[in-house]
């Protein structure tokens, strides 16, 4: 079902409750089941008649305000200390009741798609975490995905969710496992309010006049201004998308191009050579016979190594797997049925709803294996992307400067809440240079709407992607993730590593457990006051000692190696900014390193690839900050 469609049948639906027609209204925050930050006054407000009288009430204590001329109201509610479930009245021309409120912790989570990443979409051991996700005192809101070219007063129709089974499969993987840290270490209601979209940049999560102020960004927000029918624009935007998503979930229109069959006209097909080395567009249909040997007597293993993204796999005219988007899978178990002796035929349809580049394979990863026998798929297949009408285009406006902020959070951070969990850099990383001033400012601006300039705001550091490289020092994740290491520079900000937790071939790892749980380490610590070791080794400074460089890092207890060997991940440089890969060896809580192709080292950094190999940590297996001992941009590296 549409997603629009969906807000429109919660909208009418809430048209049908008993104060619907009341003259005092409530954002839909302000509803069962919500959880209301503890020790701290909290802002409560909506609409009512012009002049009218309104009063909240909770454990018998009430706060009455009035109305101004244009309905709008707000009320703040004295500091509570945690407790629940109560009432809360709200009194005016008529009286809502909002019941089973609890005073807890509420945290936002933002960012993009490893931040909004479902515990249902496959991550590490779901199944057996939803067995234990009966927690009624942690709740979810979840705010609908849309944009604004303005500020808006509320955010889409939404509600409080409890923490059971089929819930907390929905809410976010990382969310969840910081909630239920924080949930059971200080037995506390926790409320949890997500506002996150996938592929997103830090740029969409910001107030265009905040925006602007940031190096690079003026033009980007000045351009918005002139288009002035932003409402037409996203309407006809949305009509495409709709056809977009109907067009690539129809399985019969695939099934009506008759492209799996074995006998039909291939004369407007042509030659391609997988792994490909460039993208091909659209709908994408490719296929390829292989020869068996003999009739498989057990089921056989189908190896892709890589596609993007979206696939229907078909063998012998069957169609036997499937892959969608959250699914990082390219290997497939296929029913021995579905195969002969001698020739048989393999076809895929395959198309990517990201950005409309479809790919296929990794070398070395292409093949049909059997019990007996490994047939290689690399060589030539057959493509057409015609039988199908070309992608709809499909503007990404959840990509443009404030319109994310304009919907998903302007409306949301006056709720009062304890801290931010935030994940998202991916979608910058082609801009690292600019993502330091951005990112800092994107907090700035949060806590001011927030109306806290010391709002907690915690975040995760990049995790590893991509082909893994042990000497990539123009590597521009890592400079990303150095980015974000300079922001700890703003107070009350936390960083949780997830250098070791990435997957080279997946964008969205799926240990989402361990991300949560370094989230909760950096708020037991500096929200929580908590005596614990928050973080992995730290670098503090260096010195020169002849041709090594000496280390020295902040760790409570004597570095080691997850492996037990040698630390690997760093590289050395001299005078001439050309980087070498570097011995290194533990003295303590300092580490050595040097190069025999370097008489007079100048700097040294650490994990500083895409994926970088890296087995620092402390005694705690928390991993090694990333770090640099330099300044230098990319352009001026070797």
């Amino acid at each position: 079902m549409n997603k629009y469609f969906k807000l429109w049948i919660i909208v009418a639906c809430l048209a049908l409750v008993p104060w619907a027609n009341a003259s005092v209204k409530l954002p839909s925050l302000f509803s069962d089941h919500m959880v209301l930050q503890r020790d701290k006054p909290v802002l409560f407000w909506g609409t009512a008649d012009a002049n009218q009288s309104v009063t909240v009430s909770i454990k018998g204590q009430s706060v009455t305000t009035v109305a101004d001329s244009k309905g709008d109201w707000k009320v703040h509610f004295p500091a509570t200390s945690k407790s629940g479930p109560l009432k809360v009245t709200i009194a005016a021309d008529q009286t809502i009741e909002l019941n089973d409120v609890y005073f807890g912790d509420v945290w936002i989570a933002g960012g993009q798609s490893n931040m909004e990443w479902k515990l249902a979409w496959q991550v590490d051991n779901f199944e057996q975490e939803l067995l234990d996700a009966n927690y009624p005192a942690i709740r979810f809101f979840d705010v609908p995905n849309t944009v604004s070219h303005q500020k808006e007063k509320s955010l889409p129709a939404s509600e409080w969710k409890l923490a059971n089974a089929e819930n907390a499969a929905e809410f976010s993987a990382v969310a969840w496992f910081f909630a239920k840290k924080l949930h059971l270490e200080e037995n506390v209601a926790v409320g949890i309010l997500e506002s996150n979209w996938g592929g997103t940049p830090a740029e969409a999560w910001m107030d265009a006049d905040a925006a602007k102020l940031v190096p690079g960004y003026a033009q980007r927000v000045n351009e918005i201004a002139k288009t002035k029918n932003w409402p037409t624009v996203f309407a006809e935007n949305e009509k495409r998308a709709e056809l977009k998503y109907s067009l690539i979930g129809n399985e019969q229109f695939a099934l009506d191009t008759g492209a799996y069959k074995t006998s039909i006209d291939l004369s407007d097909w042509k030659p391609v050579t997988v792994p490909t080395t460039e993208p091909i567009t659209d709908f994408v249909w490719l296929r390829k016979t292989f020869n068996l040997s003999q009739q498989p007597s057990a089921d056989l293993t189908l190896h892709l190594g890589h596609m993007e993204q979206e696939g229907l796999i078909f063998i012998n005219e069957k169609l036997v797997s499937k892959k969608t988007g959250q699914d990082s899978n390219t290997s497939f178990s296929i029913d021995k049925s579905a195969f002969k002796q001698g020739e048989n035929l393999i076809t895929l349809r395959l198309v990517n709803s990201w950005n409309n580049k479809v790919k296929l394979g990794r070398s070395g990863e292409l093949m049909v294996e059997t019990s007996t026998q490994k047939v290689n798929l690399e060589g030539q297949w057959f493509y057409n992307n015609t039988l199908e009408q070309t992608m709809p285009k499909v503007n990404r406006y959840s990509n443009t400067a404030s319109f994310l902020y304009n919907a998903m959070l302007h409306p949301l951070l006056p709720y009062v809440s304890k801290g931010v969990i935030w994940y998202q850099g991916e979608s910058n990383a082609n801009e690292h240079a600019l993502y330091h001033d951005l990112f800092s400012a994107m907090i700035t601006n949060w806590r001011t709407r927030a109306n806290n300039p010391n709002l907690a705001f915690l975040f995760v550091q990049l995790a590893a992607f991509q082909q893994p490289s042990d000497l990539q020092p123009k590597s521009g994740w890592a400079y990303l993730r150095d980015a974000q290491r300079e922001t700890l520079a703003l107070d009350n900000t936390g960083m949780a590593v997830a250098i070791d937790v990435g997957n080279p071939n997946d964008i969205h790892p799926r240990n989402k457990q361990d991300v949560g749980h370094r989230l909760w380490l950096q708020a037991a610590k500096k929200v929580y006051g908590k005596d614990v070791v928050a973080s992995g080794p730290d670098y503090i400074r260096h010195n020169i000692q002849g041709n090594e460089l000496v280390l020295t890092f902040d760790v409570t207890q004597s570095l080691t190696t997850s492996d037990g060997k040698m630390p690997t991940g760093f590289i050395i440089a001299g005078e001439d900014r050309k980087f070498y890969q570097a011995d290194a060896k533990i003295r303590g809580n300092k580490v050595v390193v040097s190069s025999p192709k370097i008489a007079r080292p100048k700097a040294v950094r650490y994990a500083w690839a895409d994926y970088p190999n890296v087995n620092l940590v402390n005694e705690q297996q928390l991993p090694a900050v990333p770090f640099r001992t330099d300044d230098w941009t990319v352009d001026t590296l070797k």
